[in-house]
Order: structure tokens, then C-alpha cells, then sequence
């Protein structure tokens, strides 16, 4: 989807896009599966040019980082864009960069892509290690065995490295 900027120079423009995202796009080894994202929001015109504000909807299915079970998840959160022309860009010796200066999308043509910026929250809306509970005992070391399910018959060897600490303890 693009958005046409030049829409919302006399009013604001509602906007909705339903964005098919191939897992594959987004590089995370951990994500199964991922539903259609959905956004909705308003287009208005602001200083130093538009703001896109609204919320962002997604889920799917990731691997639990401990165990490997599949483990569903679903976010909505709000989600904010300015756009600013980039003849107003500020050049390195006039200023400074700010964290709000990470958050402008600079503009050449009032048609600005739109799905990139959505992909680009999807990453941070993604959870990053998943758990299927906070609790998950995770995989074995030894033999693989699921713990949550079972415990195994391996026995934990500890780190040489602090038997003397251990012989405090004692």
C-alpha cells in the first residue's frame, strides 16, 4: 500500500490496510506462523508536514525459546509516523540528532510506501523469546527430553570451575 500524503492537506483521512506478511520477510527463526496484520488509523496534516497515528494488530504463532513448543501470541498496540518533507531536513552541522529525529519518515513525494513501516513495527511487536509459560523448564542439555513433561534421568553435572565455592557453602 502507498500512502497518498496529499489526501490529508484539507482534512484528515481515515485509514485501514489488512498486510499479508510472509514469515520468511521478516527473518525471525523463532516465528511459525503470522495472521494478516491489520492497522487502522488517521492521516492528518501537522507541522513539520503529516502524522499517522493509530494501532497496529497482529498475531501468529512463535516457537518457545526454552522448549520448542508452539506458542500463540497476539498484540495490539498504537503506533505513531511523522512525515516531514525532506527539503526540512536538518544537515549535520545545523543540528544534533534526537531521538525524535529517528522517528520522522523523511519525504521527497507526497506518495510514501506504506507496508515497509508496517514491518518495521512488526519487528518490535513480535515477541522476542517467547515462553509458553513463565514456569517452562525447558529442554534437557544432555538428552533433549521436554522437562515440563518429565523429568530425565540425567544428572547435572556443575561447572569444575566453582567446586571451591561450593566447598564454603558447605
Amino acid at each position: 500500500m502507498e500512502l497518498n500524503l496529499e489526501e490529508a492537506l484539507e482534512a484528515p483521512v481515515a485509514l485501514s490496510h489488512r498486510l499479508e506478511v510472509p514469515v520468511g520477510r521478516l527473518e525471525r527463526p523463532e516465528l511459525l506462523s503470522l495472521e494478516p496484520v491489520e492497522f487502522s488509523g488517521t492521516l492528518q496534516k501537522a507541522e513539520p508536514g503529516f502524522v499517522l497515528s493509530g494501532e497496529l494488530a497482529v498475531s501468529g504463532q512463535a516457537v518457545c525459546s526454552r522448549c520448542l513448543a508452539p506458542v500463540p501470541f497476539a498484540s495490539r498496540g498504537d503506533v505513531s509516523w511523522v512525515f516531514a518533507p525532506a527539503h526540512r531536513r536538518p544537515t549535520a552541522e545545523e543540528t544534533e540528532l534526537t531521538a525524535t529525529d529517528l522517528e520522522v519518515v523523511w519525504y521527497e513525494d507526497f506518495i510514501v510506501p506504506f507496508d515497509p513501516l508496517v514491518e518495521e513495527m512488526l519487528q518490535l511487536e513480535i515477541p522476542l523469546k517467547p515462553l509458553c509459560r513463565p514456569e517452562c523448564k525447558g529442554l534437557c542439555p544432555n538428552c533433549g527430553a521436554d522437562r515440563n513433561v518429565a523429568p530425565c534421568d540425567c544428572r547435572e553435572e556443575g561447572d569444575e570451575r566453582l567446586a571451591k565455592l561450593k566447598s564454603l557453602l558447605s
